[in-house]
């Protein structure tokens, strides 16, 4: 994953419709995607998976990582993918206390 460059950058306006329309695109075209976001800029990666109807594969820091739902993510095994939480880190974590 660490070699996926980033194609969604959100900015300070937030993830808007726009944004979820691009990002749903893009999974169209390349199964997977990174997205990054501003520092002062709140974002539910959750709830961003959920709007654009993806799979939430991983989050670090200011970035996550999407997947198309039902696609495997590259370089897993066929255990069952929905049981795991994605690796929540840094902002995220400070953000719900």
């Amino acid at each position: 994953m660490q070699d996926l460059k980033p194609t969604v950058w959100i900015g300070k306006q937030g993830c808007t419709q726009t944004m979820i329309e691009e990002i749903v695109a893009q999974l169209k075209k390349r199964k997977m995607i990174k997205v990054k976001w501003l520092q002062n800029t709140d974002v539910d990666p959750e709830a961003v998976a959920s709007q654009a109807k993806a799979r939430l594969v991983e989050v670090r820091g200011r970035t996550m990582i999407l997947a198309e739902k039902g696609k495997a993510a590259p370089g897993t095994t066929g255990k069952a993918t929905g049981t795991a939480k994605p690796r929540e880190t840094g902002m995220i974590k400070r953000a719900k206390k």
